[in-house]
């Protein structure tokens, strides 16, 4: 059951949709820009959305300044974790975007079903089932792009056949880039490789009935990056998807519909391959693997102005990675066990009735509890590193320094709860909405299990901390939709009041032992708004402006959150005819001198404060009669030199690394729909 859509036909931002309040739709083959090397720089289009780079593939996003696992992202229906903890591969990396045929964005706590969490939002790449026509049984898709600055190129096809009863759908796709200039002209370590694979079955015995299943496969090589101490020479996902569903002819039984899937990610860094080893005493490397198996039951019930939906699902993510040093001349030995044989395990329950209460109102109330278990298997394995003069320790004796504990299996019990009002205004020409929500995501691999030593110093350590508490977030949020003549707005105002905010912090000597990376709960605040204004000034010609903010705050210890995107505003024009369009967009960030920027007292998880930015893009696109398309643009046209806020850490490295982003760049795509 998909979220219920409000009666406006839907507000257009930029090239996504806002079907209704809170919620961002982008087909993809109606985008207006140019080629992404993966699913996190097609989500950082969507207006609110930012992110933080590393190199040329793997954007990590951030919705209303959350970021990481405070963002559920499902792929096709299932859930997948990467298999870096540096999150050089967070789960969007593997979401290829000419694979899919949808992205929505959901921001917020709108809705319980799609698992635990969630928080800040959750991001659903959806694939649709092809449609039986007699007189088109085989349909699909060509294509492919180039972008000029970082030499990219890609290319896919998606083909399908299908009668009434089956259909059979293969998709395909492989990008490439290289190092791009920023707007000094100085290069920026971005190359990538990747190549992907789909095959999915379908059976439609009837008309209420239908099975799916699938197998994804995604190959990256060679992957560098500016922004870390180390490099990617491969990355490999492999996903199995079995999809059920039936509908029912009953007043009161609507439907049932399960998923099962299960995504398989092998993972390789290290600081050798594809750069130069920074000594011949400290040749690193670190295999990684990541597995999640993930079910989930719904059905969909009636009672006379009640649509209700109840389900159980279930989520269990196994992560195992090592790290291990050699030199030009020895054997190697084991440093770190980073991710100890660390099993997260989720089973949930919940159920959300939306209520009809009249034709202008709505009200929609759910109910969701979770019941998590987490262990290490590996947590007193101690490494057998002999180099420099800090001892190696096993992941129990880490965590018995910082911590004073070594326990490393915990479970929790979590409830969470949503109230969602709507009431249509103006005469049905807007919608007013309220939302009130309790979510709880707990720690992931990387905040409770880290285990990462370090050769020299005490203050690089990285530890997680197994004992840490669930976040709990607290969020009521307004807003209105209005389509009303020749204009149209969406906004809205939230606030997050978060206990136990799970905090990558510093140690600051706490434990006797230096500086390390540890992890703590405090009490947090997130408060922003989003808005979106376009004016038709005819039937060709749209204008727009759409604004985004938030504000974090340590409630704690008084001092700003760090991680959190700036004001940002974007203008847009766009002129289209039947067969042409030509758009321009002009996006505006402000300086962020909010920041946690201080290893010595706070955090330092900011790089400093980040100056303001203003960059201009031109797109445009001609469409043939016999569906060829063909797309040209200029992204950041006057050449500006700039970086997002948001920055990732290095590898394994405490330093916090801006990169910076692409300067002028000319693209172009070519598509053919069949």
């Amino acid at each position: 059951m998909t979220e219920p859509v409000a009666q406006l036909p839907g507000i257009v931002v930029e090239d996504s949709r806002l079907s209704e309040p809170g919620v961002a739709e982008l087909t993809l083959e109606e985008r207006a820009k140019g080629p992404v090397s993966d699913g996190g720089e097609l989500l950082k289009t969507t207006p609110g959305v930012a992110g933080s780079r590393l190199g040329g593939h793997g954007m990590d996003p951030a919705i209303r300044g959350q970021a990481q696992n405070r963002i559920n992202v499902l792929v096709d229906g299932a859930y997948l974790f990467g298999g870096c903890p540096n999150r050089m591969d967070p789960p969007t990396a593997y979401a290829t975007s000419e694979t899919y045929d949808a992205m929505r964005v959901i921001k917020g706590a709108q809705s319980l079903q799609y698992g635990p969490g969630g928080g800040g939002g959750t991001v659903l790449f959806t694939r649709n089932a092809p449609q039986a026509d007699a007189q088109h049984p085989v349909s699909g898709r060509v294509g492919g792009g180039y972008r000029g600055n970082s030499d990219a190129v890609e290319g896919y096809l998606d083909a399908a056949a299908s009668s009434e009863k089956a259909y059979v759908r293969v998709i395909g796709a492989h990008g490439r880039g290289s190092d791009y200039d920023d707007g000094d002209g100085n290069a920026v370590r971005a190359q990538y490789r990747e190549s992907t694979g789909n095959l999915i079955l379908g059976w439609r015995p009837d008309g209420k009935t239908h099975l799916e299943a699938g197998f994804e496969g995604v190959r990256a090589r060679d992957l560098t990056y500016a922004g870390a101490g180390m490099d990617t020479p491969y990355t490999d996902m492999d996903t199995w998807r079995l999809k059920a569903s039936h509908q029912f002819a009953t007043d009161w039984l609507q439907g049932v519909d399960f998923k099962l899937s299960h995504a398989a990610v092998d993972h390789l860094m290290d600081n050798y391959t594809l750069r130069d080893y920074p000594s011949a005493m400290m040749l690193m490397r670190a295999p990684s693997d990541s597995d999640t198996l993930t079910a989930a039951l719904g059905v969909d019930l009636a009672a006379g102005d009640h649509m209700v939906r109840v389900g159980v699902d279930y989520l269990r993510n196994d992560r195992d990675a090592e790290r291990f040093r050699k030199s030009t001349t020895s054997a190697e030995f084991t440093q770190s066990y980073l991710w100890p044989d660390v099993r997260i395990e989720q089973i949930g329950l919940y159920g959300e009735d939306e209520w009809a209460i009249d034709g202008a109102r709505r009200l929609k109330l759910g109910l969701r509890y979770d019941h998590v278990s987490a262990s290490a298997g590996k947590a007193d394995l101690t490494p057998n590193d002999p180099l420099g003069g800090v001892a190696k320790l096993s992941a129990a004796g880490l965590y018995a320094i910082y911590y004073g504990t070594t326990e490393t299996s915990f479970s929790e019990n979590n409830i969470s709860g949503l109230a969602r009002f709507e009431h249509d205004i103006l005469g049905g020409d807007g919608v007013f909405y309220a939302v009130a929500s309790r979510t709880v995501r707990t720690g992931d691999a990387n905040e409770r299990y880290m285990a990462s030593n370090n050769n020299m110093s005490t203050d690089s350590r990285w530890v997680g901390n197994p004992a840490i508490e669930p976040e709990k977030h607290h969020q009521v949020e307004i807003g209105a939709q209005i389509q009303r003549g020749p204009w149209d707005l969406d906004v809205s105002l939230y606030h997050d009041r978060v206990s136990d905010f799970i905090l990558r912090d510093r140690d600051h000597g706490a434990s006797g032992a230096g500086n390390a990376t540890i992890y703590r709960n405090i009490n947090a605040s997130l408060t922003g708004g989003e808005a979106a204004f376009n004016w038709r000034w005819n039937p060709q010609l749209r204008s727009g402006i759409n604004l985004s903010y938030v504000y974090g705050e340590d409630r704690t210890d008084n001092r700003p959150l760090p991680q959190i995107p700036p004001l940002e505003a974007a203008l847009t024009v766009d002129y289209a005819r039947s067969a042409w369009s030509v758009g321009a967009r002009a996006r505006l960030a402000a300086q962020q001198n909010r920041v946690d920027d201080d290893a010595a007292t706070g955090t330092g998880l900011d790089s400093g404060q980040t100056a303001g930015f203003q960059t201009l893009d031109l797109y445009g696109s001609y469409r043939w009669d016999n569906g060829l398309k063909l797309k040209l643009g200029v992204d950041n046209l006057l050449d500006q030199t700039y970086a997002e806020h948001m920055n990732r850490s290095s590898a394994f490295d405490v330093t916090q690394t801006q990169v910076n982003e692409a300067g002028r760049s000319l693209w172009m795509t070519l598509g053919w729909v069949f």
